[in-house]
């Protein structure tokens, strides 16, 4: 029996369980995650009675493959349609009603679930930081933060957004140029747990002129058995400006500017919290008809939902047809 190639893939995100999972019995793939959960940016966070998904909010499916992928989910209830109340409010606090023209989509009972599921039957080790590679008589060998050596791999595969792949791949990629001609681009998220519900008469609203362009009543989605909990996103240029400043004060400043919109009070705030993403969306992708990147010389690959345009579908895109590549021309 010939034996099974063996793939490290670089992140737990939605690319990298969707490749881990496509190729699960052809290939001995095991996922390196550098957190201490799955799901990257689709990612939730508990605290007590409060949840909140401070990462995607929702997601579409446009694509005959990424349909066709979320079927069973759908049909399982493991991924819900969200028809939130839905409005925008302007800078003078003028509420006006909005629809979407697609479906909108979140995995229940809470986001980072779709990816947990995917990986179910995949080899997916957390808290391991990689940070170095070294090719050995053509095999792969990958050192974590700790001086840890894992392999060795006959392919390494990154999932991390590009900026992080930039760093890990060897300047001898093929493609390591398109790393540079990424820009992404952060956002900040607040949490905040409410004892007494707001009683607002929507669930999720776009917000324009201010930092902050997006609020959700997180407890108001699909499934969501949980106390009253709140999540605000910020633009990206608003926290691309401000994302080295000091935390306690984005966290104030978040805040304040809430209360424009919300009648928030301090006395009804059982849980407050920032998250600072780093990587949230594709700011500048390079200019490339490939959904992923791969190079056969070196036995080296990437994907991610920046190869395309930074949505969750994207994701899911550049991993599944990075994996057929794999299937069609190395197994």
């Amino acid at each position: 029996m010939t034996q099974k190639i063996k793939i490290a893939v670089i992140g737990a995100g939605l690319s990298g369980v969707t490749f881990a999972h496509t190729l699960k019995d052809v290939a001995d793939v095991t996922v390196y995650e550098k957190a201490r959960g799955i799901g990257g940016r689709m990612s939730t966070r508990y605290r007590d009675r409060f949840q909140f998904d401070h990462g995607a909010q929702f997601f579409t499916a446009r694509s005959d493959e990424f349909k066709s992928f979320l079927k069973p989910f759908l049909d399982e209830g493991l991924v819900r349609n969200w028809k939130p109340g839905l409005v925008e409010i302007d800078q003078q606090g003028n509420v006006s009603n909005m629809t979407w023209d697609d479906d909108h989509y979140v995995a229940s009972p809470k986001m980072n679930q779709l990816c947990k599921h995917i990986a179910q039957q995949c080899d997916v080790q957390l808290n391991v930081h990689i940070d170095a590679l070294e090719q050995r008589d053509g095999l792969w060998f990958l050192t974590d933060k700790n001086g840890q050596i894992y392999g060795p791999y006959d392919w390494v595969v990154s999932s991390a957004p590009a900026e992080q792949a930039q760093d890990l791949l060897p300047f001898g990629f093929k493609y390591y140029d398109d790393f540079c001609a990424v820009k992404m681009l952060g956002c900040y998220s607040l949490m905040i747990g409410l004892s007494d519900d707001l009683n607002l008469d929507w669930d999720a609203a776009r917000i324009n002129g201010s930092p902050i362009n997006w609020i959700a009543v997180n407890s108001n989605k699909p499934d969501r058995e949980n106390d009253y909990s709140l999540i605000l996103q910020t633009n990206n240029n608003w926290a691309e400006e401000n994302i080295e400043r000091d935390q306690a004060d984005v966290e104030r400043i978040l805040l304040n500017e809430a209360k424009r919109y919300l009648p928030i009070d301090d006395r009804n705030i059982s849980y407050l919290s920032l998250h600072r993403w780093r990587y949230a969306n594709t700011g500048k992708s390079y200019e490339s008809d490939h959904e992923f990147l791969i190079d056969h010389s070196m036995n080296l690959a990437a994907c991610g939902d920046w190869c395309i345009n930074g949505h969750v579908e994207s994701a899911f895109l550049s991993a599944f047809h990075l994996s057929n590549e794999i299937k069609s021309s190395v197994l």
